[in-house]
């Protein structure tokens, strides 16, 4: 039976497993926040030093509509089910379409007395690298033929995001050096040396965190200026800056509270 809520982890339907599973509720939940502050002078009030988003719970709540009698076959089933859900992947809601949450971490629950016919049980999934709810496909933008300029690239979504870039050499020569600018950042890459046909990838993995290649090597270390390539939502001019023309595309993948 398909039912009205369904949850996904890596494309696996829960409700696909077993027509005796009922889901019961699914809670997309919201990000965890940490706050710091101090008092402001005057004796009213404080001023916000530092924010960090830290993870995202998403829960959902199933039962098993099998006979308390039948304790063998509840076992089997609810084992089948935390073996669906013991994996690191991409989840998503059927009510929440075209938008998945990265899981790094579940937290299952106990079978507790399976002779309660009538028990809940509640899987905690968990986001720690990217705490949000992200679009299942990027936004993007593509300027040929150019050694320099800037592109308007339209980002989704409700909080800051990373922007990617690939950069390909259509020079026929080789260049050494490329920098961009997206939202107050920069990455400059010195003697990055692309050659002809190459390519150079900034990009972002489910961890959230920034690559930089050429081909199959990592030029991670060649970055200087700022930390990382990030901007907020709207509409985002990507500059950029090489010593021979290139086509370049940027994307940003719209996240979400």
């Amino acid at each position: 039976m398909i039912l009205s809520r369904r949850i996904a982890l890596d494309g696996v339907q829960l409700d696909e497993l077993d027509s005796r599973i009922v889901i019961r509720s699914i809670d997309p939940g919201l990000p965890k926040e940490s706050v710091s502050a101090v008092n402001r002078m005057g004796g009213v009030g404080q001023r916000v030093t530092a924010q960090h988003w830290e993870t995202l719970d998403v829960t959902v709540s199933f039962a098993m509509d099998i006979r308390k009698r039948e304790l063998a076959a509840r076992k089997a089933l609810f084992d089948l089910v935390m073996d669906w859900a013991d994996r690191k992947g991409w989840l998503t809601v059927n009510y929440i379409p075209g938008r998945r949450v990265y899981v790094d971490k579940v937290i299952p629950p106990a079978s507790g007395d399976l002779w309660e016919w009538d028990a809940e049980y509640t899987i905690t999934f968990r986001a720690y690298n990217v705490p949000f709810w992200q679009d299942e496909a990027p936004s993007s933008a593509t300027m040929d033929g150019a050694a320099s300029g800037s592109i308007a690239l339209d980002v989704p979504g409700q909080m800051e995001t990373p922007v990617d870039a690939v950069f390909e050499n259509i020079s026929g020569k080789v260049i050494q050096d490329f920098s961009i600018s997206a939202g107050g950042k920069t990455l400059n890459l010195a003697g990055v040396n692309i050659p002809a046909d190459g390519v150079l990838r900034i990009s972002h993995g489910t961890d959230g965190l920034l690559r930089a290649t050429v081909g199959e090597t990592s030029v991670y270390g060649k970055i200087t200026g700022s930390d990382d390539l990030v901007c907020g939502p709207g509409s985002v001019t990507v500059s950029f800056t090489a010593t021979r023309a290139g086509k370049l595309t940027v994307s940003a993948t719209g996240r979400y509270k």
